[in-house]
């Protein structure tokens, strides 16, 4: 069904979400990044990358067309949506294993090794909470692209001390994902398989926007470390 073409690469490393796509398909995204939360805009095509900016101190956005198709709201998969227990706590008093969504022994292999996480998979407890960031009509009448925010819980080795001097055996850390959603099923708890399946061709670091636009699937994928923002695309078969 998805058949991966290219990823663009943004200038900064951050946030980033889609303004929208004109009929002439020049894709409209803006990147948030920075410790005072910067603003910049870009206009891109598939063929020639990004053809115009704007961002810095002086920013001023982009003049946007007129049509031009945005984001569409989330609904169909918004009962993807949970929150669970505190980002850290104890255990035993909270029940943890009983208020999270546990993850098979072959799914923490494949997040500790995809995220390269620190962390051993003895101690992935399971998903904490998880948000839908966006989604896109990918077939219809029912099959969705998913951008989605997700806390996994893991145990410590040794119990610590927050800044409150409050003693915690747990702590969660905030992963991304992008996948296939059936809305037809009416699912809220996914197989953690399928969660972390991600997409053909790429691989993803915090796919936080998605669209659907002329044949064409697109993510807007944030940046991580040294990594840029990216924006990726599919052709749709």
């Amino acid at each position: 069904m998805l058949d991966y073409t290219d990823s663009i690469p943004l200038p900064h490393t951050g946030d980033c979400r889609f303004l929208g796509i004109d009929p002439a398909m020049v894709i409209y995204v803006e990147e948030i990044f920075g410790d005072d939360d910067t603003l910049s805009q870009h206009a891109i095509t598939l063929a020639d990358g990004i053809i115009d900016s704007t961002g810095g101190d002086d920013f001023v956005p982009l003049a946007l067309p007129q049509p031009l198709v945005r984001p569409t709201p989330v609904r169909a998969a918004r009962w993807l949506n949970f929150r669970g227990p505190r980002h850290r706590g104890l255990r035993d008093p909270e029940r943890i294993t009983d208020v999270v969504r546990a993850l098979e022994v072959p799914t923490r292999i494949k997040l500790v090794q995809q995220l390269q996480l620190d962390i051993a998979p003895p101690f992935l407890i399971g998903i904490a909470e998880s948000q839908v960031m966006a989604e896109a009509l990918l077939q219809a009448p029912d099959t969705y692209i998913v951008c989605r925010r997700l806390r996994i819980a893991y145990a410590l080795e040794q119990p610590k001390r927050d800044a409150q001097n409050q003693l915690y055996d747990y702590d969660t850390l905030e992963i991304y994902a992008a996948h296939l959603y059936n809305a037809a099923d009416g699912e809220v708890d996914l197989p953690p398989e399928t969660v972390f399946a991600g997409l053909p061709g790429v691989q993803l670091l915090r796919p936080m926007d998605c669209m659907v636009y002329n044949q064409h699937l697109l993510v807007a994928d944030g940046g991580k470390d040294d990594q840029p923002d990216r924006i990726h695309i599919w052709r749709i078969d």
